[in-house]
């Protein structure tokens, strides 16, 4: 399935330089305070998925001429842009700049943003969703219009329902003095859209509410939208639901009394979405709330705006670059309701991917918990804004990204701390459990940790040992918080910054499984002439083995404890101990031997089980 993989920003609302968002195709949930650039990320996921629509976009927030302009004002010279790239079958990357929209194919085909299902809910959506006063009945054509028909599309056209909007309502098309025949059958085709929507989320919205959202205590709700043909609606009521091009309802206050007349000229109406509300009683009937916006709280009023808009996913197609980008849309919400929420979200996260932005630390905090449970995999971020005004990302689960951040913030001990913490944990990470432990068995100290991980490099074969002993030396003054006390802070956060960048460079040394305990190898050699003997070498390993590998350097198979017994023209020998390096091991004998076998030993050594080279394991 095709996803995002990384978005790229420059220049455009928060972020004035270059800025990468890393999601590697999988959900984001990231917490920023306000300000921090979080929304910008949201909005510039908005601004490239509806470029496809209008033609205008590049010009309108880009150009720097345009009133309407997003440029990030402390950088207003910057080529700014955003581009988005996926990952898939079908890699492709789709860019908007002050020169329109594009996209760039990687390898092959790839569906048009226009065809990839986005739903975006902010606080401001679901504020404009009951934003009505007390005599108002609620319209929920403008959200429709601005925020959920420009991301459903009409399979028969091809165009988004949103895009016939525009176009029905840029000019009005006439043949002559007539108005153009294909513009009102365009009229009629973009009403039966709208219904056909309006129809599907009749059909799912009170599902979603009752089983998703509802209090086990409160009632039934039956949701329903009305987008009712103008001749079929009661003649007492005063709205105009479908477009149309005729005279149109107006109204003018007569001695304070507001009566209602036909315009003079035909001209296209304002649509209108109603909103009907039904509770359940004990009694098994419905009662009609005719003003739910003056009726229901907040967070019942969040979850019916939800529904509506969740009504509108299609859960039975499979997932293909769909996603939902939510930004701060729960804020209304205690933390009950935002549970019934959270648990939904997953629920369909299989189908869609979540990109969740927040200001809330604790609710950041509670759905990070709840996606530990969950199959899928997530990205965790913090995003802040440093003292350049430039936003930076902190890697929440990862205590170098903290220790940076708080060098930023200019917590310096904090970052000491949390260099600390990153030093214990990239040395476990790097020594087996074996050599984490003293001769009592318990746990080293740091101390301990660092000198044993020089050690087992050393004997594993490892060349360049600088960052051990560089960390072996800012152990005492930054990874023991306790030595700060008579340190000035300029020089605190040199030496901080300093240490950061030795742990980046030891966390950078990868080291992963190479053959388990109890695994076998062996090796054939062959005596100097003039003898004739040949040599069996069986070896069972007594350690987990480990692969080294540097940046730029070749791999390292690491130390560990072997079993092997050798056997000479067929004659099995001794078992016998040894604690060495496959390499040690196999160079030695090698160069007693007639070097007529593989002089790299990840050659001349094979798997007992498969008989390859433990080269091809590598």
């Amino acid at each position: 399935m095709s996803a995002i993989n990384k978005i790229h920003i420059t220049g455009f609302k928060a972020f004035p330089n270059d800025f990468e968002l890393e999601l590697e195709g999988k959900h984001l949930l990231m917490y920023g305070e306000n300000g921090s650039g979080k929304s910008s990320i949201y909005y510039a996921l908005h601004c490239i998925f509806q470029a496809p629509l209008k033609s205008d976009a590049g010009k309108k927030y880009f150009d720097v001429a345009n009133e309407q302009h997003l440029k990030n004002i402390d950088n207003i010279a910057a080529d700014s842009k955003i581009w988005i790239d996926f990952e898939g079958r079908h890699p492709f990357i789709y860019q908007i700049d002050k020169n329109g929209y594009n996209t760039t194919l990687i390898d092959g085909t790839h569906p048009l943003p226009a065809s990839i299902n986005g739903c975006f809910i902010n606080h401001q959506f679901l504020f404009h969703f009951f934003n009505f006063r007390n005599s108002q009945s609620i319209n929920l054509f403008p959200v429709f219009i601005k925020d959920i028909l420009s991301f459903c599309k009409d399979e028969k056209s091809g165009l988004h329902i949103g895009e016939m909007y525009d176009e029905i309502t840029t000019s009005i098309v006439k043949r002559g003095k007539r108005i153009d025949p294909t513009y009102i059958s365009n009229i009629e085709y973009f009403n039966k859209a709208v219904k056909e929507v309006v129809e599907n989320i009749n059909i799912y919205a009170s599902d979603i509410y009752n089983k998703h959202f509802r209090d086990d205590d409160n009632l039934e709700l039956q949701i329903r939208l009305r987008y009712d043909s103008n001749l079929d609606k009661p003649t007492d009521d005063p709205n105009e639901y479908w477009l149309k091009y005729d005279k149109v309802i107006e109204y003018t206050k007569e001695n304070g009394i507001l009566k209602e007349h036909l315009s003079s000229y035909k001209k296209l109406n304002k649509p209108f979405i109603g909103l009907e509300i039904s509770e359940r009683q004990s009694d098994g009937s419905f009662r009609k709330i005719t003003k739910p916006h003056t009726y229901f709280n907040e967070a019942k009023l969040t979850a019916i705006a939800l529904s509506v808009r969740f009504a509108l996913l299609n859960l039975e197609k499979p997932a293909d670059g769909r996603f939902l980008a939510l930004d701060d849309m729960l804020i209304s919400l205690d933390m009950s309701n935002r549970a019934k929420v959270v648990a939904f979200l997953l629920s369909i996260s299989d189908k869609y991917k979540i990109y969740l932005f927040t200001h809330d630390k604790m609710f950041f905090e509670y759905f990070k918990h709840k996606t530990r449970c969950s199959k899928q995999e997530w990205v965790y971020k913090e995003i802040y804004m440093d003292d350049s005004k430039a936003p930076y990302l902190r890697n929440s689960n990862d205590y170098l990204g903290q220790a940076e951040h708080f060098i930023k913030q200019h917590e310096y001990e904090i970052a000491g701390n949390f260099c600390r913490k990153a030093a214990e944990s990239i040395c476990k990470k790097f020594l087996p459990r074996k050599w984490q432990l003293s001769l009592d068995y318990t746990l080293l100290d740091l101390n301990g940790l660092i000198q044993n991980c020089k050690t087992f490099a050393s004997e594993s074969g490892v060349k360049d040992l600088s960052v051990f002993e560089k960390l072996d030396e800012y152990r005492k003054f930054i990874l023991n918080p306790s030595s700060h006390d008579n340190y000035d802070v300029v020089k605190y956060r040199y030496e901080v910054e300093n240490c950061l960048e030795a742990l980046h460079s030891f966390d950078s040394i990868e080291v992963k499984p190479f053959m388990e305990y109890g695994a076998k190898v062996y090796f054939e050699l062959k005596e100097p002439i003039p003898s004739i003997n040949v040599y069996k070498f069986e070896i069972s390993l007594c350690d987990d083995f480990r692969v080294i590998k540097q940046n730029g350097q070749e791999p390292i198979i690491s130390k560990g404890m072997i079993n092997y017994r050798v056997i000479k023209n067929g004659v099995i020998g001794d078992r016998k101990t040894d604690n060495t390096t496959l390499r040690h091991f196999y160079d030695v004998n090698y160069n007693r031997s007639d070097k007529s076998g593989n002089s790299n030993f990840l050659e001349g050594i094979f798997d007992a089980k498969s008989n390859n080279s433990i080269n091809m394991m590598l």
